[in-house]
């Protein structure tokens, strides 16, 4: 995804910060968005009208191929639109897009040359009834010839629905994090700025902390405390028997940034997960640090400069690396002893996802629709995986030498090879998925999000499915409650496993517990 929301003069416009705050002129999926700041700027200064047809108008069909091999099927039909400029429309069926129309021009320089940017990236030369060209970031090769019409939307795909749970627990607002599962207990903050603690056996509260900032990440379990970073870049400390604050340390230094602690700009609320290890407390901030903080004092140790917001969770490679992404598509390894950095990896888009390393692979997904493999200990690129327009924004699973990745517009379950970046399977689950899959030894579990939000092109649909591990086969779906109007509905964050359950929090304010397997 590439997110630019905007307002009708094109500019752009804060993210909401809870589920429900409006957005009416935003559209959710990512390059949509940017489309539609390309349009509100062109409808600000209508150009003129076009004195004749231009050669490339009509339709348009052919192949996209990626990285990973993958052929799929892409169409083009270029128009003049109501105010005379030269518009296209889309199809694209393996991002779910079906004869789209995004309202944004094309820029042709009258010799042959055509381009959709930045929205697309689409690069094209028309000779004769052939259209060659690129697209998206990684220059995916595109062929289309000239004729021929856009195949009809296929029917929405009917599955088994899922179990009733097993117990749910009203946690008094909506929220964008995970829960984590630790010693038979749940943590999930939400919102509203709430912290719970729940029984997994029954989903009883066991304690419950109201802080003044919102929380979007994961929780971090310690032998006696909770740790968790708010929406004010804040990581804050809970005694996990009680639930008692023992600590705030403010990450966010405005003097670095140059102003207060942002909204966030991830447009799916990604948060920085604290990495706790042998006594210290390692987390990213939006002030462009990653921070070294006494476990249990709060007390900052040190403060690594790392160029850019940092919205993604920290890895351990062996005992002393460090590993995290950057808003400015870098991978950074830092050795923790030294505070040096070791290796820094660029990709080209932001990267909000964990790094991990499988059989020698680092691997990283980026915001430049790609997941990345890279070889190590030099950091060679070894492979790339694309999502055709879509971020990147799963930390994958690894499970059995599979790396397993969840999808924004991509809309998938992807169990992937680490040696070749190659997919075993590729599953379409219907709606944004960007947590991590739960794996257990027969199934794959991923949270679903919708949203109902005006210029929507892509449909999503918000709930949880289970998919048969070995083959990636749809084994249930269970539907979340519909998303409000300009607002999303159904699971944002990663499930978790506790014992024979699978934990989910939604947007609709409900904790629950479903059967695992």
């Amino acid at each position: 995804m590439l997110l630019i929301p905007c307002r009708p003069d094109g500019r752009r416009q804060n993210q909401p910060r809870t589920p429900r705050r409006n957005v009416s002129r935003a559209l959710a999926t990512g390059l949509f968005l940017a489309a539609m700041c390309l349009g509100a700027a062109a409808r600000a200064e209508p150009p003129p009208a076009s004195a004749g047809a231009d050669p490339i108008e009509g339709v348009w069909l052919g192949t996209i191929e990626a990285p990973q091999g993958t052929v799929a099927d892409f169409g083009l039909e270029f128009f003049r639109d109501r105010r005379g400029a030269l518009s296209f429309r889309m199809n694209f069926p393996e991002m779910f897009t079906y004869a789209a129309e995004f309202g944004i021009p094309v820029n042709a320089d009258g010799r042959g040359r055509y381009a959709i940017t930045p929205a697309f990236d689409l690069d094209l030369r028309l000779e004769g009834n052939h259209l060659t060209g690129t697209f998206g970031k990684g220059k995916l090769p595109v062929a289309l010839v000239r004729g021929g019409h856009f195949p009809p939307r296929p029917a929405a795909e009917r599955l088994p629905p899922g179990p009733a749970p097993l117990w749910q627990y009203d946690m008094g607002g909506g929220t964008w994090a995970p829960p984590v599962v630790a010693d038979g207990s749940v943590y999930v903050g939400t919102a509203n700025g709430l912290l719970h603690a729940v029984r997994a056996a029954d989903g009883a509260l066991l304690w419950k902390w109201k802080g003044g900032h919102g929380i979007d990440g994961r929780a971090v379990v310690g032998e006696g405390t909770v740790y968790v970073l708010d929406t004010g870049t804040n990581l804050i400390a809970l005694d996990r028997a009680s639930g008692a604050l023992r600590w705030t340390a403010p990450l966010h230094d405005a003097r670095i940034a140059g102003g207060a602690a942002p909204d966030n700009p991830t447009f799916n609320h990604r948060a920085a997960t604290p990495l706790l290890a042998n006594g210290v407390v390692y987390c990213g901030s939006s002030d462009g640090g990653l921070y070294a903080v006494d476990a249990q004092t709060g007390a900052r140790l040190w403060r690594h400069d790392a160029k850019a917001p940092v919205f993604s969770g920290v890895g351990l490679l062996g005992a002393d690396t460090l590993m995290f992404g950057t808003m400015d598509g870098s991978v950074v390894l830092l050795d923790r002893r030294t505070r040096g950095e070791t290796l820094r990896l660029r990709t080209d888009g932001g990267v909000v996802t964990t790094p991990v390393v499988a059989g020698g692979i680092l691997v990283a997904g980026s915001r430049d629709y790609m997941i990345h493999g890279f070889a190590l200990p030099g950091g060679a690129p070894a492979w790339r995986y694309s999502y055709w327009f879509s971020w990147v924004e799963s930390t994958p699973a690894i499970a059995g030498g599979l790396l397993y990745f969840g999808a924004s517009d991509f809309s998938r379950v992807t169990a992937l090879d680490p040696a070749t970046g190659r997919a075993r399977w590729s599953t379409p689950v219907h709606g944004m998925n960007w947590g991590t899959p739960l794996v257990t030894a027969r199934s794959v579990f991923t949270g679903t999000v919708s949203q109902n939000i005006e210029g929507t092109a892509i449909a999503h649909v918000g709930g949880i499915m289970a998919l048969d591990r070995s083959t990636g086969a749809p084994r249930w779906q269970l539907l979340a409650t519909a998303a409000p109007e300009n607002g999303f509905g159904g699971y944002a964050g990663s499930l978790a496993l506790a014992g024979d359950k699978v934990i989910a929090a939604g947007f609709d304010g409900r904790l629950i517990a479903l059967p695992a397997d």
